[in-house]
């Protein structure tokens, strides 16, 4: 995210992690974490699911992982939620 130019994105994504790895095997606190990444895919105009990698008015090639990247992580997401383990 900073070589596209979206620094606030990067720092709440390291801060996520940084909390997982806080967390460590306390079940309820990675939870916790599971549930709060989670409200970035509810969040409205300007959320998560919103950024699009862009440069001069043209997305970026970028675009395409970013994509996958987050639906990955998404599945996941649901499957700590389901009792999977992290």
């Amino acid at each position: 995210m900073l070589r596209v130019d979206e620094p606030e994105w990067s720092s709440a994504l390291a801060r996520f992690g940084r909390r997982l790895v806080e967390a460590g095997a306390d079940r309820d606190g990675r939870q916790r974490v599971v549930r709060d990444i989670l409200g970035l895919y509810r969040q409205g105009m300007g959320g998560f699911q919103d950024i699009v990698l862009q440069r001069d008015g043209a997305v970026l090639p970028e675009q395409r992982q970013l994509d996958r990247l987050r639906s990955m992580l998404f599945e996941e997401l649901q499957g700590q939620l389901a009792g999977e383990p992290l």
